[in-house]
């Protein structure tokens, strides 16, 4: 028997898969999980992609500014986004809204630039009816009790304030078996979980049929 080599395969079969654009990652997580530490250190470590930048109808907090986290608007300003299909996903969080801008993602995409949406479960669940293709990524922390550690370190919350949050914490992890990958990010374990992370958006890359983003 013949063993195919280089010599004989043909050349298209020795090429990786073609991505016409950038693919799109949705990053979900309980607050308090670590969503911005891990990005921050898959940036700082190479990796180029795009973070989206929320707008939002809520006040800047101190150390906040324009872009930083988020895109602050008036609420008029947001209503006439909505109107206008400017984003593509917005919801009403506390009485404040927040929504996606829809054509810094498509353009991002377009110069074949990876995108990456971090945003709660609703909102993921929204864009996985518009973007299916989408790959959606979970956040875990190793325990409840862990997590309760984290937000109260974070001395940013009041004792209810901190209850509401690990009720919610615990609606929104029951929602994980949907999303396409989960990445638990253990206390003093941030690299594990940022190595999880590049792995995951590098081994997409190399799917033989590649994802079809739409926006």
């Amino acid at each position: 028997m013949q063993l195919e080599t280089e010599q004989n395969v043909p050349q298209e079969y020795l090429k990786p898969p073609s991505q016409e654009q950038g693919l799109l990652f949705v990053l979900s997580s309980p607050s308090g999980t670590g969503k911005d530490s891990v990005i921050h250190a898959l940036k700082k470590g190479g990796m180029d992609f795009y973070v989206v930048a929320s707008v939002t109808t809520r006040a800047p907090r101190p150390g906040e500014s324009e872009g930083n986290p988020y895109h602050f608007v008036s609420q008029k300003q947001f209503m006439q986004m909505v109107e206008n299909d400017e984003l593509i996903e917005y919801a009403n969080v506390y009485g404040n809204w927040y929504g996606q801008p829809r054509q810094v993602i498509r353009e991002n995409l377009r110069a074949k630039r990876d995108v990456l949406l971090k945003i709660d479960v609703q909102g993921a669940a929204t864009i996985q009816d518009k973007v299916p293709d989408a790959i959606f990524i979970f956040l875990v922390p190793g325990s409840l009790e862990e997590l309760a550690q984290r937000l109260t370190g974070r001395r940013t919350e009041t004792e209810p304030e901190l209850m509401r949050r690990l009720a919610e914490a615990r609606e929104e992890l029951a929602q994980q078996h949907w999303y396409d990958y989960v990445i638990v990010n253990r206390q003093s374990h941030l690299q594990e979980a940022v190595e999880l992370l590049r792995a995951i958006m590098l081994a997409e890359h190399a799917r033989t049929r590649p994802r079809n983003i739409n926006i």
